[in-house]
């Protein structure tokens, strides 16, 4: 990564006319010094998770990304510009830390999770990173660049964007490369963003319902996590403000606001069980869990993470007993069933499966992921016509989601109808953006093409992936 990412990202933005020339931006804080639009934005942000992907281990978990990104879009709604598309990841990373990119891009390292005791103090985490994109941290700092040569800008716009990731020396490194002479003043602009971040965010946590003095709590305890405050990058270059200060700041801030009591939320228990129990040896998986959530008032969620190691041992009965008994005792939980569907599926009882999903969509017939994971398994098990209705369904609810074409294209495949399994994969690619998957794609549908409307629509989606905007989709 490092630089040639900056200056990747940079090419994002130089079409703008007023970023072409650095030379006459105005300083910082000026009402016209917006160098990125929200289209360009949005762009920014899907090139880094392109490469993001390449890069970085993702969590896939399906419930574990349906708890964050339920709790990002609370917070969002009571952010200062809700109006931004935001996209939440988790990271597979014990650094503790998180961090958001232009476009509403937010990665949330495992290690942050972990460090967390409740959801109010994940809330923190979440808050602040959306701030960052709400007050337009990374556009400001490419508006104050006029000071910068491109090769520094891209090399501190890289570096920006590393903290805290597990490439962090990367990040350092890419910093480094810019000028020294610019260090204090880039320095002075990323401290004064993070205390701006902590600013907004504890005011988003408290009009989200959360207790504001959970960001205080959570910086306490960052102290005992020497990794957060990037002990193998220079004192300069330290983009947060030192933990006593910021632990200060907050409570003054968090003084203002009342002080609700902070209760265990057993979905906050489940979702952490279940990140625990799916990292490192699953061996020590069932005494991590139980270490990490001692104390809580809840103890079902110990339990539930002790199954899911269980199934990571191939302990399946003892998994399946213990799954049985917690949806016994809690008939409302969709976490229990959605890892009893997938205790079946593993062990090839698919119909078994498809039986659980259902049971957890009459519970929660809203739910788009529940309707995914349900699809899923009902292409695992060959009913492609009920996946077909499904998937068509799912897609009127939510037209922009990738791995709903995957599914698509997959049902297509199956039924050798080549045309719009190549069409669906291409919007999958797009939507993903792979800009160019998705244009070879549509090169592999034009041979199955044989009517002019087939052979229109895909020339109208060559012309829309290349200029950038999606067609809605109109699949058999």
């Amino acid at each position: 990564m490092g630089k040639r990412l900056g200056f990747a990202l940079l090419a994002l933005i130089s079409s703008n006319p007023v970023a072409a020339d650095l030379g006459r931006l105005p300083s910082l804080g000026h009402p016209s010094a917006v160098v990125m639009s929200r289209a360009q934005q949005a762009a920014f942000g899907r090139a880094f998770l392109l490469h993001a992907r390449k890069t970085y281990r993702f969590v896939k978990d399906q419930d574990a990304l349906a708890f964050v990104r339920a709790l990002g879009r609370r917070l969002v709604a009571a952010s200062f510009d809700p109006q931004i598309d935001f996209h939440f990841y988790i990271i597979k990373n014990p650094v503790v830390n998180a961090f958001s990119v232009p476009g509403g891009y937010v990665f949330i390292n495992t290690g942050v999770i972990m460090a967390t005791r409740n959801e109010d103090e994940l809330a923190a985490v979440i808050s602040h990173e959306i701030s960052h994109d709400t007050q337009r941290h990374i556009p400001r700092l490419i508006a104050m660049s006029h000071k910068l040569s491109w090769a520094a800008l891209a090399g501190i716009l890289a570096g920006a964007l590393l903290m805290g990731t597990s490439q962090f020396e990367g990040g350092a490194a890419a910093m480094s490369l810019s000028s020294a002479g610019l260090a204090s003043e880039t320095l002075k602009h990323e401290r004064g963003y993070e205390s701006e971040a902590d600013h907004f965010g504890l005011r988003t946590m408290v009009r989200a319902g959360f207790n504001p003095h959970a960001m205080a709590a959570f910086f306490r305890r960052l102290k005992t996590y020497d990794r957060f405050m990037s002990v193998n990058i220079p004192e300069s270059w330290r983009n947060h403000p030192a933990t006593d200060i910021r632990i200060a700041e907050a409570e003054n801030l968090a003084a203002r606001y009342p002080n609700p009591p902070i209760h265990d939320r057993p979905a906050f228990d489940r979702f952490q069980a279940a990140l625990i129990a799916e990292q490192g040896s699953p061996y020590t998986a069932a005494g991590r869990v139980a270490q990490t959530l001692k104390g809580r008032h809840d103890q079902s969620a110990v339990l539930y993470g002790m199954a899911l190691a269980d199934m990571r041992l191939g302990r399946f009965t003892k998994a399946r007993r213990i799954l049985g008994a917690l949806i016994q005792a809690s008939p409302q939980s969709i976490a229990y069933r959605t890892a009893l569907a997938g205790l079946w599926r593993e062990t090839g009882h698919l119909r078994a499966a498809v039986g659980v999903l259902d049971e957890a969509r009459a519970l929660r017939p809203r739910s788009l992921w529940i309707g995914r994971l349900t699809a899923r398994a009902l292409l695992a098990a060959g009913q492609t016509n009920r996946a077909h209705r499904l998937v068509k369904r799912l897609l009127d609810r939510d037209p922009y989601r990738a791995s709903l074409y995957r599914a698509l294209a997959h049902i297509y495949g199956r039924r050798h109808d080549y045309l719009h399994a190549h069409e669906a994969l291409a919007e999958a690619l797009f939507l993903e953006g792979n800009s160019k998957g998705a244009t070879q794609e549509l090169k592999l549908a034009a041979p199955f093409a044989k009517r002019p409307a087939a052979r229109g629509r895909l020339q109208t989606l060559k012309v829309a992936f290349k200029e950038g905007w999606s067609v809605p989709p109109a699949f058999p």
